[in-house]
């Protein structure tokens, strides 16, 4: 029994050390991370406002005055006073709703809601990761095989390849998120964003 405690405390140490989190040292903030092929990583939080940063109470996050953080990256145009934590991976403010630090594109953040990942939606659209859907009956609209895998790409490379999201501005949404679930409404079925 002994030898099971011991095995167990260890996995959960592993497992707890693949992030410290962030840390202060001398007045600098740094997220400090673990990886197999570099070990420990520290990345300093660039354009912080040193004096107001705190971390939140998901620990993934923290923020200053200005902006919100997801471990080390800014996550722009967040508003620090209103910002929350909604489900894995997803957060909003009184503006925006985010996958982790990318901006669900035209999400109504107080009618958003998670389904199964890769889909969300909120009184209007439903959403692949970042991207909206059109969907032609969003009250019928469930999710037939959820994912796990993320794929992330700069919309501005997003829209040479998907044409008919050319409506996307490059310079608000920096990247689209997607991933290949598979879903349905009434009259339609969805792979990924795709409507097949």
């Amino acid at each position: 029994m002994m030898k099971n405690k011991i095995f167990l405390f260890t996995i959960l140490l592993a497992l707890g050390s693949c992030s410290e989190g962030y840390k202060n040292d001398n007045g600098k903030w740094s997220y400090i991370s673990y990886d197999e092929g570099v070990g420990k990583r520290v990345s300093p939080i660039e354009n912080v406002d040193q004096a107001t940063f705190e971390i939140m109470t998901d620990k993934q996050y923290g923020k200053d005055k200005n902006t919100v953080f997801l471990n080390a990256a800014k996550i722009d145009h967040s508003d620090p006073k209103t910002f929350s934590v909604i489900g894995e991976n997803y957060s909003k403010d009184k503006n925006h709703v985010y996958f982790e630090s990318s901006i669900v594109i035209n999400a109504d953040p107080k009618t958003f809601k998670i389904l199964d990942f890769p889909y969300s939606r909120d009184s209007k659209p439903v959403f692949c990761g970042t991207l909206p859907l059109k969907v032609s009956d969003i009250e019928s609209f469930k999710v037939t095989e959820p994912s796990t895998s993320i794929s992330t790409t700069l919309a501005s490379e997003f829209i040479k390849q998907e044409p008919e999201y050319s409506w996307i501005d490059p310079i608000k949404y920096k990247n689209v998120v997607y991933s290949e679930g598979k879903a349905e409404s009434k009259n339609e079925k969805f792979e990924g964003f795709k409507k097949k």
